[in-house]
């Protein structure tokens, strides 16, 4: 197991929702939900972290005692028309 991300998550999380969420870290690296899983939890700016299991990647926020997989989401290359 290695830690892809370890940081704050901007803003405000509502805990885990759906395939959906968006869970964005202050550096600007972006992370969406994979997987049906609902867990509310409130926090402000909560730490979390991304870690790499075989094959697939979670996010673990300080506060919860579940994680849920996730995706990095690339930046898109911009259309030069």
């Amino acid at each position: 197991m290695d830690i892809i991300e370890d940081g704050t998550l901007k803003g405000i999380f509502k805990g885990f929702k759906n395939r959906k969420t968006i869970f964005i870290f202050t550096n600007g690296s972006k992370w969406q939900q994979n997987e049906y899983k609902y867990h509310y939890h409130y926090a402000y700016r909560p730490h979390a972290k991304v870690i790499e299991k075989p094959g697939y990647f979670v996010l673990e926020v300080d506060g919860m005692n579940d994680s849920v997989k996730v995706s990095k989401i690339r930046k898109q290359a911009f259309d030069k028309r």
